[in-house]
């Protein structure tokens, strides 16, 4: 096994650390900081918008803008590759899955916002590309603050039982995908 970390959507366009879940950011810089120290690539993937794309919330997540860049606490970003989508799931409209099938690369860590939306297209895609998925559950969270609590979940249950994926703590996906045991066995 040869795994990436995908973070999704954590860029300034979609706010500062503090409009993230409590400690999401710090887990994630975690998951990304042993990721480095074990080798591992991790991906920064997130929207980019043109004003052609006509899409309800012009202005945002705009090219040439602040926005597209990764939030401070993600960085530095010079080992990372850094990938834009172009509509909802993380290998939308990109070269994502070629640069990772060059690598070697066959399961992905996927983190980031939204559950419900972003992470759970971007695991479903990662599926069906025939990666093994794991989504790091209190590394992601639903953005908009009008849903309902078990939104979180009916996403990950969809990842768990339709997609047959591991929907697994930091920890346990540490131990699972990125020790050096899990490594070496490749």
């Amino acid at each position: 096994m040869k795994p990436a970390v995908i973070i999704l959507d954590m860029a300034k366009g979609y706010g500062d650390a503090s409009t993230y879940a409590p400690g999401m950011v710090e887990r994630i810089r975690r998951l990304k900081d042993v990721a480095h120290e074990r080798g591992v690539q991790v991906f920064h993937v997130h929207s980019l918008r043109r004003p052609t794309d006509n899409l309800p919330r012009p202005g945002h997540m705009m090219v040439g803008t602040e926005a597209l860049e990764v939030l401070p606490e993600m960085g530095p970003v010079d080992k990372d590759i850094q990938i834009y989508k172009r509509y909802l799931s993380g290998f939308s409209y990109n070269d994502l899955d070629y640069t990772m099938r060059c690598m070697g690369i066959d399961a992905v860590l996927i983190v980031g916002a939204s559950t419900d939306n972003t992470v759970l297209w971007t695991a479903a895609d990662a599926f069906q590309l025939r990666y093994r998925v794991c989504v790091v559950e209190d590394c992601t969270m639903v953005h908009r603050q009008d849903e309902p609590p078990e939104v979180k979940e009916y996403a990950l249950r969809i990842v768990r039982n339709v997609l047959q994926s591991d929907v697994l703590p930091l920890e346990e996906a540490l131990a699972k995908y990125l020790s050096p045991e899990a490594l070496a066995a490749g």
